[in-house]
């Protein structure tokens, strides 16, 4: 669907290729300028703790979203005011920033935190104050019934591991998988669904599952484990950077050459721990990505990310050391799509929103692919917006990876 060349979100949709609908280009146009009153959009994330260094990814990404939000019109014909506060990875010290976010602040909308153990109990109060709330966390347990107004720019962790495992015995001839994940919400239920998955889909059984905590020294004796147990290829999921890092440091250390299949934590990290590592210990990496960031012909520069790609590099100087723009695109989109579903809605009240994104959320097209959102389902990416991709972390100079699935 094409936005209305005379409004201020189509002029930015073309330069930006953030693909808003025109249901929300209609909503902001014909305002000459901002009202004094500014629309308070909360941001709440790990600027500190064990998760501070995705708390730099989000903070930054959300800068940049609001820039391009306001130059489009901003939100409901308000210049957007980002309000940002701290969990220092403690869902306990979150819930209490998210009520001072709320009551005190006045914001209208929350985007953030980023891991489900600090949004799950969060949900509860945006739910309970009717805030909708943009995360990327991905546990199962954040059902509509649980978060009416929440909604994840993530898949769940069972279905960014799914693809791998389809591919790992398509075209790998694996069977014999090994599960090791952190000790987050989202990884245990991750693991929960993949056994299902597993068994009842393709009648397997892991040989051996394994955990470790945030940020851990060391992943050797888990890793021990697993060759002991003869895994063929290791299933892994993580919600940091370091972790994914410490993986694959560790599988170096131990000269073990067995394949790695990866949720997106891998792929958004890759190319700066590849940097630290060395492109050697990404030999047999699998990890999955939006199929947005991705491509087999597509040309260079021509995608809605390549141009996202160009901005955060001239906007944010270190973002290579952050992991790239990869590391910033689920948080960028976060507040666009609210942007899109507020306007669209005609109001920020958490349930009119709700149900607007839950029908036309076809409409709102963002950089990673297509999004469905139902009344049972608001994690965003829609199935075939999930890609396995070989080698993440050789990013093209447009920064796309090739998907594994490529004919060459």
């Amino acid at each position: 669907m094409s936005l209305p060349r005379n409004t201020k979100w189509g002029m930015v949709a073309r330069h930006l290729s953030i693909g808003l609908a025109s249901a929300a280009a209609l909503a902001v146009s014909g305002g000459a300028s901002f009202a004094q009153e500014t629309f308070k959009l909360g941001g709440i994330t790990s600027i500190t703790g064990g998760g501070a260094s995705v708390g730099r990814s989000s903070t930054e990404a959300w800068k940049l979203a609001v820039e391009d939000i306001n130059a489009a019109g901003g939100i409901l014909g308000k210049k957007v005011e980002l309000i940002m506060a701290d969990t220092m990875t403690d869902p306990t010290h979150g819930v209490s920033e998210a009520r001072r976010l709320i009551e005190n602040e006045k914001i209208e909308a929350l985007v953030g935190p980023v891991t489900s153990q600090e949004t799950i109990p969060i949900v509860a109060v945006t739910t309970e104050k009717r805030i909708v709330q943009a995360t990327t966390a991905a546990s199962s347990q954040l059902t509509p019934e649980v978060g009416p107004y929440h909604f994840s720019t993530s898949v769940t962790a069972a279905n960014q591991m799914i693809p791998n495992i389809d591919f790992a015995i398509d075209r790998l001839g694996t069977t014999k998988f090994a599960i090791i994940s952190d000790n987050g919400g989202m990884s245990k239920a991750g693991v929960s669904d993949l056994l299902v998955y597993l068994k009842e889909k393709k009648g397997l059984e892991p040989v051996a599952i394994q955990e470790f905590a945030f940020r851990t020294e060391d992943m050797t004796p888990q890793l021990l484990s697993l060759r002991g147990a003869g895994a063929e290829a290791i299933l892994f999921m993580a919600s940091l950077g370091d972790d994914a890092r410490k993986l694959l440091e560790n599988r170096e250390d131990l000269g073990w050459d067995v394949p790695v299949l990866a949720n997106q934590t891998m792929t958004n990290y890759a190319v700066g721990n590849a940097s630290v590592l060395g492109e050697e210990a990404f030999e047999g990496v699998y990890s999955t990505q939006f199929v947005g960031m991705t491509y087999c012909e597509e040309p260079v520069g021509g995608s809605p990310f390549a141009k996202f790609v160009e901005r955060a590099r001239a906007a944010v100087p270190e973002v290579d050391k952050l992991g790239g723009a990869a590391s910033l695109t689920p948080f960028y989109i976060e507040p666009v799509i609210l942007a899109a579903a507020i306007n669209g809605a005609g109001t920020a009240d958490g349930e009119a929103v709700a149900k607007w994104l839950e029908a036309n959320s076809d409409k709102v097209e963002p950089i990673i692919g297509p999004i469905s959102v139902s009344d049972t389902n608001h994690f965003m990416p829609a199935p075939e917006a999930i890609k396995v991709v070989a080698a993440p972390h050789k990013v093209r100079e447009d920064g796309l990876i090739k998907r594994a699935d490529c004919a060459s």
